[in-house]
């Protein structure tokens, strides 16, 4: 398998429910004979609560590595060609063959990213786009700016500890760290291993996403740029869905590359909210982005009627 590091994925930021590209790490497998896999076969972990507060970052710390290894060893169980799909709609995890067929499964949150250029921490509650149950719970006492990717992992730790999640798997590419957290990750027998399909279909992923961002647009004490840095990453996401889970489907591959590119345009022009602030939640611009979003969709409603 590849490691992070060479992973070359196209760039995906915290405020999209991206498909990325995984970033998979090198593995080796074992376990007890006939029983059945699952990340939690090691030695025991180390106990946060019986250390002093003194040491509780550097047992946090051991903690999650140890869990790192746990998934690992889990994920030598796998093909090398293994790739894996997320759905926040539906809120899995699931890695797949290259045929898509779901050879594992887990529950997923989105914990957080870090974008390398400008050395920040976006947790996973401040994505406006992701519902709350597969969003990470909030820490607040976490450092946002100016962070060093030595210290990244540390805080993943802590964020992953507040949401109870089970393994951090990371999903990197030359810009951005994304960390997500699974939880009860676990091997399908051979008669369950199902093609891969997100209970939300393209189209209503595509709705169900334009809603949202139709709240963001009216969020007047929203910071600009996190406005059209939702923008963008939902561009993204339909860029990146239309090359993976919908390919197969000529319509959707379609409409989502539409989408891809009214939302990109769109993103650009909110940036100039910075610029020209007599623009800013400006009635008449704010009225013209949601007619653009309603006639894009009810072109996607359309198309989706068809027959593929």
């Amino acid at each position: 398998m590849m490691t992070e590091e060479s992973s070359t994925s196209s760039a995906a930021s915290p405020f999209a429910k991206l498909l990325w590209q995984p970033a998979l790490l090198l593995l080796s497998s074992d376990g007890e004979k006939g029983k059945k896999k699952t990340p939690h076969d090691s030695p025991a972990e180390v106990d946060i609560a019986k250390m002093t507060s003194k040491d509780n970052a550097a047992a946090r710390r051991v903690k999650w590595k140890q869990r790192d290894c746990q998934l690992q060893a889990f994920m030598g169980n796998l093909p090398k060609n293994s790739d894996y799909r997320v759905s926040f709609e539906d809120g899995m995890f699931a890695f797949v063959d290259s045929k898509s067929t779901m050879l594992a499964k887990a529950d997923v949150k989105l914990l957080m990213s870090y974008n390398l250029i400008k050395r920040t921490v976006v947790g996973g509650w401040e994505n406006p786009s992701v519902k709350d149950n597969v969003a990470a719970c909030e820490v607040k006492d976490i450092q946002r700016t100016d962070v060093e990717q030595k210290d990244v992992d540390d805080i993943a730790y802590k964020i992953a500890e507040a949401s109870h999640v089970d393994h951090i798997y990371r999903a990197k590419n030359k810009t951005n760290w994304v960390f997500l957290g699974l939880r009860s990750l676990k091997l399908l027998d051979a008669k369950d291993r199902v093609q891969y399909n997100a209970t939300t279909g393209w189209l209503e992923l595509v709705v169900a996403i334009l809603a949202r961002l139709r709240k963001v647009i009216m969020m007047k004490q929203a910071p600009v740029m996190a406005i059209a840095k939702a923008y963008h990453d939902a561009g993204l996401l339909f860029a990146q869905q239309s090359k993976g889970t919908f390919s197969s489907n000529a319509n959707a591959v379609k409409m989502l590359k539409l989408g891809s590119e009214l939302l990109s345009k769109i993103a650009n022009e909110l940036k100039t909210w910075m610029i020209e602030r007599s623009r800013a939640h400006n009635q008449e611009h704010v009225r013209s982005i949601l007619q653009r979003l309603l006639q894009y969709e009810q072109a996607t409603i359309m198309s989706g009627r068809k027959k593929t």
